[in-house]
């Protein structure tokens, strides 16, 4: 079955919610009605003054950890693609004499960038696992494969140097990588913003306004805001699904073109 646009994902649950709040309002202002609601909105003004400032603290602290956190994480693996093809580029300076061991280490290196884009990348993307941050099969044959390499000259030397240090670099993005992926928002200020969220927009159902229309328009605006916000806010959370997640088709390309030089190696 093809997968909705993202527009239709994003517009289709806005209208729902703006048209349910106004069926809302329509429902609840003739049981709301008492004597003196109107002098009460001086009353309420205080309140969303008071309690909105607060909720946009809580808010706006929850959307920049998220946001940080997911550019973090989206900077961390093109680093650690960049680490891998900076190894893949080293070994070009080495002679022809260990043919064998350089390519042992180019399959070395397509084994673990498969590993992360398959199996890595589906544990990551399921919050119900944690990804296992201890060095990888994958990542210990890249190691022991740079250990075989032979060194003969200083420049040789220079190079592999080189080359341990960008293994070393990819092990420390790695283990980064995995803990940024893990990290989610604490319950407890989930649970803080959904409160918050339900009392602000209870208030605004209650609050007394003369017109129809008007009360309909605050109450709609006010519910698609913080839907849309908890929405951002949620789906940063999960970087790897969603409407806002990481490409992956950095990965995917270098995938490909360790296959192009394979097939170029066995021709």
């Amino acid at each position: 079955m093809p997968e909705k646009p993202i527009t239709f994902r994003v517009t289709l649950p806005l209208l729902a919610i703006a048209l349910l709040s106004i069926c809302l309002v329509v429902f609840i202002r003739p049981y709301l009605q008492y004597q003196g609601i109107i002098q009460d909105v001086s009353a309420w003004g205080a309140f969303f003054t008071v309690f909105g400032v607060i909720y946009a603290i809580v808010a706006g602290f929850l959307l920049v950890t998220v946001l940080t956190r997911y550019s973090a994480l989206g900077q961390v693996i093109e680093d650690e693609l960049n680490a891998v093809e900076s190894v893949r580029d080293f070994l070009v300076y080495f002679g022809p004499g260990q043919h064998s061991t350089l390519q042992s280490l180019r399959s070395a290196l397509r084994e673990y960038t498969i590993a992360v884009a398959t199996v890595e990348w589906q544990q990551m993307a399921d919050p119900r696992l944690s990804t296992n941050s201890d060095t990888s099969k994958e990542l210990y044959a890249i190691m022991a494969c740079t250990g075989s390499i032979k060194v003969d000259g200083r420049r040789d030397t220079s190079v592999l140097s080189a080359v341990i240090a960008c293994v070393e670099d990819l092990a420390k993005l790695r283990t980064r990588r995995i803990s940024l992926s893990n990290e989610r928002l604490p319950i407890r200020l989930r649970l803080l913003l959904i409160l918050m969220s339900l009392a602000l927009t209870l208030g605004i159902y209650a609050v007394g306004v003369e017109s129809l229309v008007v009360h309909a328009f605050m109450a709609s605006t006010l519910s698609v805001s913080i839907y849309l916000l908890y929405w951002i806010i949620e789906d940063l959370d999960h970087p790897f699904y969603g409407v806002w997640n990481i490409d992956r088709s950095p990965m995917d390309e270098l995938i490909k073109a360790f296959e192009v030089d394979g097939n170029r190696e066995q021709s």
